[in-house]
Formats: C-alpha cells, sequence, structure tokens
C-alpha cells in the first residue's frame, strides 16, 4: 500500500466512508461492490474502500478489534489474536516497557496496550505506521528494527522478522527482515523479548539461550516464540493450544522409549504442537500411553484421554495395508471413513480417500501409519470429549 492511500483510510473522510459502508454492500462479488463503490466515489477512494471491505472480509477470525486499517502485506503477518493475547499477558506482567519493533498494523501491540502494558510500536514501512497509528491511538513510530529510538536494555521486546516480499514467502531465515541472527541479537540486548518465527524453523536456528513455545490454535500451528530474559527458561521446549489455553514442556516427566507394539484399546494422535515441540512421550506419560512405534507420533493405551493436546480414537480393527484389503474390511463391517490421518505413510488422505471410493455405514477414522516396517491402517472411532460433546448438543 502506498502512503498516500493510507493517509485517506485514516482521514476523518476516510474513516466516515468506511463506517457509512452499507452492511449488504460488505458480502457483495468483489466487482459488483467496486462498480458500486466508484459511481458513489472518485476512484482512488472507491479503491481504497473496497480494499478494505475485502481485507476485512479474508481476515475472518484474524481480526483483532472490529474495524482495523488493513493492508494486504499487513493482514498476512498479523498475529492471530489469541495468540497475541496470550503473549501480551507475559509481557505485561514484567512491568517493563514494551517495544514492537516489527509492528506491522499493531495486533500484538494492541494486545499490549488491552493487557495494560505501556507500549510503543516501531514500523520501517511508512503506509504500514500510517495504518498502525490509527489502529493503536498513535503509539506507532516510523523507523528501522535495528535501529529503533528506544532504550532496550530497560524495555521488553516484541521482535516479528517478516517472511515474505514482492515474490512471496522467504524460507532462508537470513533473508527475512531483519534477518533472523539480527534479529536474535536485538532480543539478546534487552532484558526481555519475544522473537516470533514460522512453526517450521530448524532447529540449528533455534539458540540454547532461548525458551521455545510452539503455538497452535485450532488445528493450525501459527508460530515459534523464542522468549528471551526476564523468567524465560534456556532450553525449555513449550507446547501450546489455544483456545484451550493447554500446554505441555519439557520439563513434565517424560515416558519410556518403545519397540514396536500392537496398538491397544485406544490410539492418541498428538497436536501439531506437541510432535513440533517433541514432546510425545512426555504427552505419553500425563495420559499413560505409549508410542505405538519408536519413529511414529502416534500413541496406545487401555484407557481413554480427555486432554485437548491429542484426540482420542477407539480401536475397531488392525488392517495390514492394502487398498483391496482394507477396502473389503470396510465393506464387511459397514464403515465409513470420515476422517483420515496418517503419519509415516506413504499415500495422502485425499488420495486414499479416492481410492477406497464411495462407502456407506457408520462413521470411522483411518489411522495410516508404519508399525515395525509393516505399513498399517489402524481403523478406529474418535472419542469426544466432554465438550465437544456439549458444543454438539447446543447447536
Amino acid at each position: 500500500m502506498d502512503t498516500e492511500r493510507a493517509r485517506y483510510l485514516v482521514s476523518a473522510s476516510g474513516r466516515e466512508t468506511l463506517a457509512g459502508i452499507p452492511p449488504a454492500w460488505q458480502t457483495l462479488p468483489v466487482n459488483t461492490l467496486a462498480t458500486r463503490l466508484r459511481s458513489w466515489l472518485p476512484p482512488g477512494e472507491a479503491a481504497a474502500i473496497g480494499e478494505q471491505i475485502s481485507l476485512r472480509q479474508q481476515a475472518g477470525e484474524r481480526l483483532w478489534s472490529r474495524d482495523p486499517l488493513l493492508s494486504a502485506e499487513g493482514l498476512q503477518m498479523a498475529t492471530h489474536p489469541a495468540v497475541a493475547a496470550r503473549r501480551a499477558a507475559r509481557l505485561a506482567g514484567y512491568g517493563l516497557r514494551v517495544a514492537d519493533v516489527t509492528a506491522g498494523l499493531g495486533s500484538d501491540l494492541s494486545a499490549c496496550i488491552q493487557a495494560g502494558a505501556d507500549a510503543v510500536g516501531i514500523e520501517h514501512d511508512r503506509a504500514t505506521a500510517i495504518l498502525a497509528a490509527a489502529n493503536t491511538s498513535g503509539r506507532v513510530v516510523c523507523a528501522d528494527a535495528l535501529s529503533a529510538p528506544v532504550r532496550l536494555a530497560n524495555m521488553a521486546l516484541i521482535v516479528d522478522p517478516s517472511r515474505r516480499d514482492g515474490s512471496g514467502r522467504r524460507f532462508d531465515p537470513a533473508a527475512f527482515s531483519p534477518p533472523w541472527d539480527r534479529a536474535i541479537a536485538l532480543a539478546q540486548s534487552a532484558s526481555a523479548a519475544v522473537v516470533k518465527g514460522p512453526p517450521g524453523i530448524s532447529s540449528a536456528h533455534i539458540p540454547p539461550e532461548a525458551e521455545t513455545e510452539f503455538v497452535q490454535v485450532g488445528r493450525t500451528l501459527r508460530e515459534a516464540a523464542l522468549w528471551f530474559g526476564a523468567d524465560s527458561r534456556p532450553g525449555l521446549r513449550r507446547a501450546v493450544l489455544l483456545p484451550a489455553g493447554a500446554t505441555l514442556t519439557s520439563d513434565d516427566p517424560e515416558g519410556p522409549g518403545a519397540t514396536a507394539a500392537a496398538p491397544g484399546v485406544y490410539v492418541f494422535d498428538p497436536e501439531s504442537c506437541v510432535t513440533r515441540a517433541g514432546l510425545v512421550r512426555h504427552l505419553g506419560a500425563r495420559i499413560r500411553a505409549r508410542l505405538l512405534d519408536p519413529q511414529v507420533a502416534y500413541l496406545t493405551g487401555a484407557e481413554p484421554s480427555a486432554d485437548p493436546l491429542c484426540a482420542t480414537f477407539e480401536v475397531l480393527d488392525v488392517v495390514p495395508f492394502s487398498i483391496g484389503r482394507l477396502k473389503s474390511r470396510l465393506r464387511a463391517c459397514g464403515w465409513r471413513a470420515v476422517e483420515i490421518r496418517r503419519r509415516a505413510f506413504p499415500i495422502e488422505p485425499d488420495e486414499l480417500r479416492k481410492l477406497l471410493g464411495r462407502q456407506d455405514g457408520d462413521e470411522v477414522a483411518l489411522l495410516c501409519t508404519t508399525i515395525a516396517h509393516r505399513r498399517t491402517v489402524i481403523i478406529g472411532r474418535r472419542v469426544a470429549r466432554k465438550e465437544e460433546t456439549v458444543n454438539r448438543c447446543r447447536q
């Protein structure tokens, strides 16, 4: 977004126009909306307002307030509100002034302000800084993260290196902006700091001084957050699942290793934050389950678990894998695969679904894996947690 468009959007005229858009227009197809706006507004203003409506539709649950001003680039980097709120509560508890030196549109900064922290944002892109200042009551200055006009030694920092440029997503941490190693050095110079990284960041890029959280919202793994200073624990790994607020750390008891074993009465599929944090055996100890195979993250046990950090399946059958054998078994038992999961298995769920063809019968789940070097399909029935049952009854 250019600065001229940003200035219009934050102006009294731009805000009044955006607020006055009829609710019915906000769900119109893009071309229809553009036509109506151009019949009412000058071309530049029509384009700016149309973009905001479109971006708010795209944002969905990522909107951190009812009417933030957005840019396409800024929205891609905006933190999910549940993640931002959890982070902000920890930062506010330090009693330090907070500086978000990669403020973007202000999602993390807004959460810190709402949590009661004295917080300021730094944003290097002028147009984005204009929008962020409007979104956060002016608590943003335009400057570079690596030369931010703040006294880092007395502050808590948020650093979120950009992983995109004009050509798309960047996967090399050295190509982040600021580069990953400089972002880490910046964080280590402050009293406390958190550096946001992609959830798939290699362990080689996580310094031993960092406490690392892998944060998931619903079924989506959102980020790896590296904490430094203050109350952080060097080397600690934590899995976080939101909105449940469930956590598991490397300080929790760890279950024993395993040799390959047949599935028991129940099989458990850990959430992505658990596997990414390397805490599958820790989860096993908590729910009294063992690994099915040393190389696979499925767990098995004799009792069901209500732990939100895993999905629980009652085992109905175990089938050595072949398409013909699996189809025959499903047909003979009157089962229909509505959920297909895989770990250490070569066929994608969508591909397997096509290979199985049409099925009729009771709903089951297929957990496709490898046990003792043999491809295996566990046919199971999902065990609903109490809150899931209550939610279904309310619908």
